[in-house]
């Protein structure tokens, strides 16, 4: 049985800030217009933190939170008590996308098979940071340089895990 396309959705600066205060630290339109075209029609798994940030379900797409609280409730998402039990339950999908935070990352990448990142060509102050790849894992396959926007250079960047 083949599993499905498990895809990182991510964006980071140069010194791998996800985040601060549980929320982006940065404001680019056109990341977040790729991020919907990205994820749209695709389960997306998120950790609490993450989901409690957004403030609601994301249209168009499964939402599946990961809490360890079994007692946790998301009103417009499925709540599972493991990343591996979202994923399980996305077997028939043909792609999944995670989409944060760094806990939840951390778990995934060794799963991933692909990496659609957001490549922020600055050094911002935050408190969540995403994990340095390791270069004999993963072949980078697609860039795709962006107009600046809010003072923000960025590329579009997609990584594939290499297969022994």
């Amino acid at each position: 049985m083949t599993h499905p396309v498990i895809q990182i959705v991510v964006a980071y600066t140069d010194n791998r800030v996800i985040g601060r205060d549980n929320g982006l630290p940065w404001r680019l339109p056109s990341d977040l217009a790729h991020f919907k075209k990205t994820t749209m029609g695709h389960p997306i798994i998120m950790g609490r933190n993450t989901w409690e940030s957004l403030g609601r379900p994301l249209p168009g797409r499964p939402n599946l939170v990961v809490s360890r609280n079994a007692a946790y409730r998301a009103e417009g998402a499925t709540v599972y008590p493991s990343l591996q039990a979202a994923l399980d339950d996305c077997a028939r999908a043909d792609t999944v996308c995670i989409i944060g935070g760094a806990q939840i990352f951390h778990r995934a990448l060794p799963l991933a098979d692909r990496i659609i990142a957001t490549e922020i060509h600055a050094h911002v102050d935050g408190d969540t940071w995403f994990p340095e790849l390791d270069g004999a894992a993963w072949r980078e396959t697609k860039r795709e340089p962006q107009p600046e926007e809010n003072g923000y250079a960025f590329d579009f960047a997609e990584y594939t895990r290499v297969r022994p």
